[in-house]
């Protein structure tokens, strides 16, 4: 079984668990854990899941888990939009049989657990979720850093082996790639890739929705049945994944990736050097039309969300001033200025 298919599982199971499974998805999770092949992957998954029930083992310990793993997956399947027959039956008829259902697959799926030779064990990888509040960063083997946004997930080797550096994301994440020429990095994100040699660029999967924005670069993007673009820097790529539908607009890229940042904080600073701060963060110009602008002093604090267009509302407020925007996207203060 190749690596894509051994984290493309993990990954639908994840999402299957979530209840967060696209009608495609779920059929895709059916079809890939009915193939032999994929046994040694779904005992691995299986071992976590019991683990995670977190019940004593006695003398009934394994009708008991199957019992609590059925009942836990048939409670997930019955929120699903697909409709499927499900008929309970013994525990030992479970585990004698396997169904073509995802939730009596799994609990077959214990009797070759326990009955099967272990498989040989994978290439040490980590598997770093974030649910904190504020954001992660990682640095890779290779150089390359992720910026993990929260609720996200992450899998990645803790050495790139082989012809390609390949990590699997789930939720958003900004990577700052290390050129490589020899070893392309690929981004495995629902049912895209994102490839490149060496670049930077956001990627954000919500719901169906996944967006590929590039600050720096241009990376390809793919599913497994076509080319879906190339995108160069302040463009961004959207996909739908129930409908296959692709787009590609024109934006500021720094705008997309305002959420890697820390909290602005400026504490008593002129509006000199706030121009200039909010310059490299949002990537406009702020003109300030006189000198006696800049000499004024101020203090603020904004969410490391906050748009550009706030931050000049409330400054302008602060220190008596209009402001201006042009064409391009700048803006200008104007007023009488401080001494």
């Amino acid at each position: 079984m190749s690596t894509a298919s051994v984290f493309r599982i993990k990954y639908l199971f994840q999402k299957y668990l979530d209840t967060s499974c696209t009608t495609e998805e779920f059929n895709e999770l059916f079809e890939l854990m009915a193939k032999e092949e994929n046994l040694p992957e779904i005992e691995g998954l299986l071992e976590k899941l019991w683990a995670d029930t977190e019940m004593k083992p006695d003398a009934d310990a394994e009708v008991v888990h199957q019992e609590v793993l059925y009942n836990k997956l048939l409670e997930i399947v019955k929120k699903e939009k697909n409709v499927y027959s499900f008929q309970k039956r013994s525990s030992k008829t479970i585990i004698r049989s396997v169904a073509a259902t995802i939730a009596l697959l799994i609990c077959a799926g214990l009797y070759f657990l326990h009955t099967r030779p272990k498989p040989m064990p994978m290439q040490a990888r980590v598997t770093l979720s974030n649910s904190v509040r504020h954001v992660h960063e990682i640095k890779l083997a290779d150089g390359s850093v992720v910026t993990l946004n929260k609720n996200s997930h992450l899998d990645y080797p803790a050495k790139f082996t082989g012809k390609t550096r390949e990590v699997y994301l789930t939720g958003e994440a900004y990577f700052d790639v290390r050129h490589d020429p020899l070893h392309p990095f690929l981004v495995h994100t629902g049912q895209i890739t994102t490839r490149v040699l060496g670049t930077a660029f956001n990627i954000k999967s919500e719901g169906s929705l996944i967006q590929v924005t590039v600050t720096r670069g241009k990376v390809k993007v793919s599913t497994p049945k076509k080319t879906l673009g190339i995108v160069l820097p302040n463009h961004q790529i959207s996909y739908n994944e129930i409908n296959n539908q692709s787009s590609i607009d024109i934006l500021n890229a720094k705008t997309t990736v305002l959420w890697k940042e820390t909290d602005l904080v400026m504490d008593h600073i002129t509006l000199k050097e706030a121009a200039a701060v909010l310059t490299e963060r949002y990537g406009v110009k702020v003109i300030l039309d006189n000198e006696k602008i800049g000499s004024c002093r101020f203090s603020a604090t904004f969410l490391n969300t906050t748009g550009l267009e706030q931050v000049v509302k409330v400054l302008s407020h602060l220190n008596n001033l209009s402001y201006k925007w042009s064409k391009e996207g700048d803006v200008t203060l104007s007023g009488s200025g401080c001494e």
